[in-house]
């Protein structure tokens, strides 16, 4: 069932919808007051014209609060789940939100189509391992193909939270590409891609002209923030 969450604090006034009963309430619990990635990188202070993008946007509420921060500027939300997308292209509409720029679509190292498997909850579908039977078909862009596309020449930060596409993306992508960047906020899953380590991530990064810093880490993932030097 769809339902309504009106937001009135510091941080603005919100009206978001969200599918009762789901992970989409935890989502909602952690993103305003609490604002777990603004807060995380400090280093990085807004302008309004600045130009954000939302790797694996969910329901919007990150957006939503990037939006506000840089009501001149462009949000780019990329979300590939169908059901999530519908919801994030509501809420938009429903806080006047006229600076984002939701694309239904999955980021990787290549153009094409792609399976998304779906995740037992509504959060944590992923591309790069296979958590359920079931899936759906999502059209994929490489990070310079979607940049290019949308006249992308800078970018002043960027939030990659994609269950595991964060590898394929950004080792995917040239020290040209990530130059293009200003700030980096990736949250890494190594549990779900296999093939490399964080290591490699902040290897790539630092070896792109990055200073980097790891923090909120566990066994099989952690947070990794990188600012352009």
């Amino acid at each position: 069932m769809i339902r309504h969450f009106v937001y009135s604090g510091p941080v603005g006034f919100f009206d978001v919808t969200y599918r009762d009963g789901t992970s989409d309430e935890n989502v909602l619990a952690d993103s305003f007051d609490k604002d777990p990635f603004f807060s995380q990188c400090p280093e990085y202070e807004s302008s309004m014209e600045d130009v954000i993008m939302d790797v694996g946007a969910h329901i919007g509420t990150f957006s939503i609060l990037a939006a506000r921060k840089v009501p001149k500027g462009r949000v780019y939300a990329i979300e590939a789940s169908e059901d999530s997308f519908r919801l994030l292209c509501t809420n938009m509409v429903l806080n006047n939100l006229f600076n984002v720029f939701p694309y239904r679509l999955a980021l990787s190292d290549s153009d094409g189509t792609i399976s998304l498997f779906y995740d037992n909850e509504n959060w944590g579908h992923s591309i790069v391992s296979p958590l359920t039977g079931k899936y759906e078909i999502v059209r994929s862009m490489s990070l310079e193909s979607f940049m290019n596309k949308n006249g992308i020449v800078r970018c002043n930060f960027v939030k990659f939270n994609c269950e595991g596409a964060e590898f394929p993306i950004i080792l995917g992508s040239s020290s040209h590409v990530l130059r293009r960047f200003e700030h980096i906020l990736v949250l890494y899953h190594c549990d779900l891609w296999t093939k490399n380590s964080w290591k490699d991530i902040f290897n790539h990064l630092t070896g792109s002209g990055f200073n980097v810093r790891v923090f909120n880490q566990t066994e099989a993932r952690g947070w990794m923030f990188a600012k352009r030097e």
